[in-house]
């Protein structure tokens, strides 16, 4: 997606074409291209084998991001470098949207390497670090379970009746599409800095399937539980919706969370 907002001048580099946990790799690519900006995608995200494999963890989300900032700093590159409201969600009665400036408290590895990055990531000063949240864009191929919130709630409700989904966990899940058009927006903009970057408004996991299945026409039923009734191994925040002032202060907006559901729905119909 950003490279296709980006245009003829953005090189994408896959795992297959370089390996960011790898520095002299990292060193030797970006030393070639010299490019403008590098704009680090690349993530470990699988949250809950972050705790089972922390080395693997920390190799992407923050010894690769240093590898990057240093390379960059070589090249005098604008670093871009992509994070996660799971930098945040220690404290339980928090009920105010994250700021930038806010104290961070991650509750798992994965939060806590993706901290980690920011920190590599500002090692040089000409950073830009993106928080965002909850990401999910529309497959060519449709619906597939396992890529995303909104895809897994879709090929769910194709043959079963009712769903069940947290309602304790506050967000805003974000379409990747929106976020991207920000990420551009705001390297473009080139101003250094930490910067929030979601669709409008919050909500939960399961006011957000609810809308999902409205928008859909589907007349799949969402129960709602307690992230107790959820088995998982590690705790996710129970509010990490991100206060997103400072980016609308560069004059970059993103639409409402439903609307991001809306667009969706259209592209994952085409």
């Amino acid at each position: 997606m950003l490279c296709r907002l980006l245009g003829p001048s953005a090189a994408a580099l896959p795992r297959s074409s370089l390996d960011i946990t790898d520095p002299a790799a990292v060193r030797a690519v970006i030393g070639r291209l010299r490019p403008r900006a590098v704009i680090n995608c690349a993530a470990w995200t699988a949250v809950d084998k972050a705790e089972t494999e922390p080395a693997a963890c920390r190799a992407a989300n923050e010894h690769a991001v240093a590898a990057l900032a240093e390379a960059c700093r070589g090249v005098d590159a604008l670093l871009v470098q992509i994070s996660s409201d799971y930098v945040f969600g220690a404290g339980t009665a928090r009920k105010i949207p994250y700021g930038e400036d806010d104290a961070t408290g991650p509750l798992g590895e994965y939060g806590a390497s993706k901290l980690a990055g920011e920190v590599a990531a500002r090692g040089w000063e000409r950073h830009q670090v993106v928080r965002t949240c909850g990401l999910y864009s529309a497959g060519e191929s449709g619906p597939v379970r396992g890529r995303n919130f909104a895809d897994t709630m879709l090929v769910l409700a194709r043959d079963r009746p009712e769903v069940r989904v947290v309602a304790d966990q506050f967000c805003t899940p974000s379409y990747v599409p929106h976020v991207a058009a920000a990420i551009v927006a705001l390297l473009e903009d080139g101003t250094p800095g930490t910067y929030h970057a979601t669709n409008a408004g919050g909500t939960c996991w399961h006011e957000f399937a609810t809308e999902l299945f409205h928008q859909a026409g589907l007349p799949t039923v969402v129960t709602a539980i307690t992230s107790a009734e959820y088995p998982s191994p590690v705790a996710r925040p129970p509010y990490s919706i991100l206060d997103t002032a400072k980016l609308a202060g560069r004059g970059i907006t993103l639409p409402d969370w439903r609307q991001g559901i809306a667009d969706y729905l259209a592209a994952s119909s085409r």
